[in-house]
């Protein structure tokens, strides 16, 4: 799959594309805690489900915010249980 960006709002993803910039999906004085870019892979588990794995890295130049250590599995929590 391809990377997408992505921003953390008081501790919720938004995963979107990269062709918009990160500034643009924050509102003025929202608290970003982890920014950068998302690339997405699959592995098989123990029960034989295959489930997708986020991986975060980098960061947003128009915010100036680094994906921070925690992000990859937030990512991963939230687009394997959004609810």
């Amino acid at each position: 799959m391809d990377s997408a960006k992505y921003v953390i709002i008081d501790g919720c993803a938004i995963i979107f594309s990269a062709a918009i910039k990160h500034s643009d999906m924050v509102r003025h004085h929202q608290k970003v805690t982890g920014a950068g870019f998302v690339h997405f892979t699959t592995k098989v588990d123990s029960y034989g489900e295959t489930i997708v794995i986020a991986n975060a890295y980098g960061h947003s130049y128009s915010l100036g915010v680094e994906s921070q250590e925690g992000d990859s599995a937030l990512l991963t929590r939230q687009i394997t249980n959004p609810y």
